[in-house]
């Protein structure tokens, strides 16, 4: 009897042989041990769902108050940073410099007379008074802002003084010698422009660093042919890159005197433009 089990079917259906098994009674023994099972199942289930709902809050309150450490720390360690300190003005040492007056030079001045613009007026200023025509063609007498008696017919125009000048001395200063663009008659190369081309042209040395980068184009400058025929003040007027400019540069220093450009007969200094060519064979 002790064997028995009291929740079984077997012992269900024993009990309600030849019984009317229709009414709930039946029902209710022969399930009790399902209800049981899914009774134990869903408790089991809510206390699993319950300690990981514990063990996952635990895991953000210990991150909420790892964050809570950190962002503390920082904010106690930016507290602790030391202010800077002001930085002390120093104080300025003026340096007294010296003052040097400029140094005048005289320089002789022609003499000149003042164009004076005419102007309709009651009264005649004399000493603005229009100059004769035997005054204007004087030849050692310039044209000027004021008029001047003159130190010397080769001095220059009194409107040319320098900051550093002033009239009234014996000494000519040299005058700048114009570089001209338009001669009557234009510098030459001894042997023309096809000469010149080839001497360019068989001086020219590659530069080593425009061949690696494969760099082919034309450098134009543009130099002084002085009054002797030398070469003077070399400009670039096309750039093809810094080697090749200053290899142009170097080559058309190296030219042989040319035949001066001459103006009124006179040998002048003149302008000249040439290309040169940077060409891989």
């Amino acid at each position: 009897m002790s064997n028995i089990d009291l929740a079984s079917k077997e012992w269900c259906d024993l009990v309600f042989e030849g019984r009317y098994k229709n009414y709930g009674a039946y029902a209710l023994r022969a399930k009790a041990s399902a209800r049981r099972f899914y009774s134990i199942m869903w408790v089991l289930i809510g206390i699993a769902v319950l300690v990981v709902a514990i063990l996952v809050k635990s895991a953000v309150s210990s991150v909420i108050e790892q964050n809570r450490d950190i962002t503390v720390e920082m904010e106690t360690s930016l507290s602790e940073l030391k202010k800077e300190e002001p930085k002390k003005e120093e104080k300025k040492v003026e340096i007294k410099q010296e003052y040097k007056p400029k140094e005048i030079q005289k320089v002789a001045v022609k003499a000149s007379i003042a164009f004076t613009v005419p102007d309709i007026v009651d009264q005649v200023d004399e000493t603005k008074a229009l100059k004769t025509q035997d005054e204007v063609m004087r030849r050692n007498i310039a044209i000027a802002s004021q008029d001047y008696i003159g130190d010397s017919e080769d001095g220059i125009n009194i409107d040319d003084l320098k900051d550093n000048q002033m009239a009234g001395g014996d000494e000519v200063p040299p005058a700048e010698e114009e570089i001209h663009e338009v001669v009557e008659q234009d510098a030459e190369f001894p042997g023309g422009q096809a000469a010149l081309l080839k001497y360019i042209r068989e001086n020219v040395k590659y530069p080593a660093i425009a061949l690696e980068q494969d760099l082919q184009g034309m450098v134009i400058l543009r130099f002084v042919v002085e009054r002797d025929g030398s070469v003077g003040d070399v400009q670039i007027k096309k750039s093809l890159s810094a080697e090749c400019d200053r290899e142009a540069i170097r080559v058309v220093k190296s030219l042989p005197r040319f035949i001066p450009a001459k103006q009124s007969g006179r040998p002048v200094r003149k302008w000249f433009t040439v290309p040169v060519r940077f060409i891989i064979q």
